[in-house]
């Protein structure tokens, strides 16, 4: 039995240990603003030698290798290969044979990738052969599917079972994996988890309308409802998130990251057996050696509720809603902060107890605050502790949880109950006022089967870092891997030779297949479209295989490919290192909706040569011309549908 005695926590502020490493070139308070893209003083080749390298792939001999629409490159280290849209997490076989991606992009469901036909966009997995790095089978959205969402577990010896989180399906979906790699649905598809949360007390995941919510009034309007709840059988959100087995591979735990509940499931019997509430928005699971903890990270920030639901007081069913959120002025955009009590509502980790490893009689036992305090500048959307791992020493097991929004690692030593200072990833750059500024964005770990290093998926930076955690305790920073754009998920080959990782975005959108993708060559006489495919959605991610017994670990070449410093031609604008301009009165900030330089300016290929297009090709080569980037005068948009300007005026500096 656990000893509830021992799980008596109490919460503590956390104190950001400061880690200092070397890095070249140093960016500090005195040459911040001779700060430059790393493309800075390169060139393309043939007519456009005049500019900078562009954005896209084959820019450095590898499809995968190019250049962001940052100005950022990227050189995935090992060997890459593209799976479908948006791929948010991976899981092994456990053989290591196969990599399942699940890809959770809801736009482009149809369309066919560039460079293989068995990709196609929008909700998918994807399987990967990791011997040959190829992609063998997938099944997405045009199959019946549904949606996806972070948390993927996998499986048996072949034929294996995926249990993937469904997200807005509000479910557990199964599959079956070949022994060759072909994916399948499995019977049944899916295991349903409905919420736990009362119908009384405001929150949207689950209430019962009442008659009066499809009831007209004398102008025609019905009450308002907040966006996806039937006005028949109301809202049931669970939104599967993240999940976790066993060890022993009896019970699969998923976040539910729309009721704030963990649901246990009976992978044999394939029902949910056990809910348990915990913080906001929880969306990563870890389970200690024994299986007789649970660990859950939570969002926090604020509750899904409807403003001001009214209901009948003779049946307790809804008969009206007001907006979702606290909608209550200032209160919404900064939440109070909330640190204590067994469910700290404001970023946190909840522990739960598994008595004997039985998932069936999973229990709250306390929480961890993982947050800051909250304001309306500096600190809005709190610490943001999301994906997880434990670390076994010995009898010690640390658990660590990445808090992306302040580019830092949580740590609780699970003997003793005890938070440990976090560990800090962030490239040390601090402003005069205090504030630290962030972009590293730590969003996945994976342990070594040898317990030994601590892999970091660094989405801000497109690199992973690695930490040698023989003492879980005291990490240190070993170095940076190189990765593709966005890392959203790291996994480890049984053998530990291997890392896997998943790049929600690859290296940008695939290349025009009637574009010459020699180096920065200009297309073919005639052919049009130097740029891209589709549309700024059009972007496929990749896996990236790196032989963890050959590379070098360091850290200049990721910073490299992350900035560079350039002391600036002409200071008199703009002061190198943040001193107040003497010319700069006015600043004017226009936000427009994601959109390509083609759908802006396809129409100017007079002007813009061969780099500026309407019309595209598919796959195959074929042309065809897409309505939103023809130039013609189109409908205006509503708000909902795109993009806004704001403009700010009147700024002095």
């Amino acid at each position: 039995m656990i000893n509830l005695k021992h799980h008596l926590l109490r919460v503590v502020c956390l104190v950001t240990a400061p880690f200092a490493y070397s890095q070249s070139p140093k960016i500090d308070l005195a040459n911040w603003g001779a700060v430059t893209a790393p493309v800075f003083g390169t060139s393309e080749k043939g007519v456009y030698s005049a500019a900078e390298l562009f954005a896209g792939p084959n820019k450095f001999g590898s499809y995968y290798s190019g250049v962001l629409p940052n100005g950022r490159i990227v050189r995935p280290a090992g060997t890459s290969v593209q799976v479908g849209m948006n791929p948010l997490c991976a899981a092994l076989t456990p053989d290591g044979k196969f990599l399942i991606t699940s890809n959770d992009d809801e736009r482009q469901s149809n369309i066919a990738s560039q460079t293989s036909t068995i990709n196609l966009g929008g909700y998918s997995l994807t399987v990967v052969d990791t011997a040959a790095m190829k992609v063998v089978s997938q099944i997405s959205l045009s199959n019946g599917t549904g949606n996806f969402f972070i948390g993927l577990q996998v499986t048996g010896a072949g034929p294996y079972t995926v249990f993937a989180s469904g997200g807005g399906d509000n479910d557990i979906k199964l599959f079956s994996v070949s022994t060759s790699g072909v994916i399948t649905q499995a019977k049944p598809a899916n295991i349903v988890i409905s919420p736990i949360l009362s119908s009384t007390d405001g929150y949207v995941s689950n209430y019962t309308p009442d008659a009066a919510m499809n009831t007209a009034d004398s102008s025609g309007n019905k009450p308002a409802v907040a966006s996806q709840f039937n006005r028949t059988v109301g809202a049931h959100i669970t939104f599967p998130a993240g999940s976790a087995l066993s060890p022993d591979g009896k019970y699969l735990y998923v976040a539910c990251n729309g009721d704030n509940s963990v649901a246990v499931i009976d992978t044999a019997a394939l029902t949910v057996v056990r809910q348990v509430p915990v913080g906001y928005f929880p969306y990563g699971v870890a389970v200690n050696s024994a299986g007789t903890e649970v660990l859950v990270s939570n969002w926090g920030i604020t509750e899904y509720k409807f403003f001001n639901p009214t209901y009948d007081p003779a049946t307790g069913k809804l008969v009206s809603t007001g907006m979702t959120g606290a909608n209550v002025p200032d209160g919404f955009y900064v939440p109070q902060t909330d640190v204590v009590g067994r469910n700290p509502r404001t970023s946190s980790v909840t522990i739960l107890g598994a008595p004997g490893g039985n998932g069936a009689k999973l229990q709250r036992l306390g929480a961890y605050f993982e947050g800051k305090l909250l304001d309306a500048l500096n600190q809005v959307g709190d610490t943001h502790p999301s994906a997880s791992a434990i670390v076994k020493q010995g009898s010690l097991e640390v658990y660590y949880v990445t808090k992306a929004n302040s580019d830092a690692l949580g740590i609780i030593r699970l003997d003793t109950n005890a938070q440990v200072p976090d560990f800090d990833l962030s490239l040390g750059l601090t402003l005069k006022d205090g504030h630290q500024i962030h972009g590293t964005y730590p969003d996945a770990l994976a342990v070594s089967p040898d317990q030994s290093r601590l892999f970091v998926a660094e989405a801000g930076l497109n690199s992973v870092a690695v930490l040698d955690v023989t003492n879980p305790l005291s990490p240190r920073l070993s170095g940076r891997i190189p990765t593709g754009w966005y890392p959203t998920s790291v996994a480890v080959s049984p053998d530990g030779k291997t890392l896997y990782v998943t790049n929600a975005k690859g290296v940008g959108e695939d290349i025009n297949p009637k574009t010459d993708t020699t180096q920065g060559a200009a297309p073919p006489t005639g052919i049009v479209s130097f740029n891209s495919n589709q549309d700024s959605n059009y972007i496929f991610g990749a896996v990236q295989a790196i032989d963890l017994t050959s590379i070098q670990l360091e850290n200049t070449t990721v910073l490299g490919n992350n900035f560079a410093v350039n002391t600036p031609a002409d200071t008199s604008v703009v002061p190198a290192g943040g001193a107040a301009s003497s010319k700069i009165k006015h600043v004017f900030f226009i936000l427009h909706e994601n959109k390509t330089f083609d759908s802006m300016l396809g129409n100017q290929s007079a002007k813009l040569g061969p780099f500026a297009s309407t019309t595209f090709n598919d796959q195959t080569g074929k042309a065809y011309t897409n309505p939103q980037f023809s130039g013609a005068p189109q409908r205006r948009r509503s708000p909902v549908e795109g993009g806004s300007i704001h403009v700010v005026v009147g700024k002095t500096w």
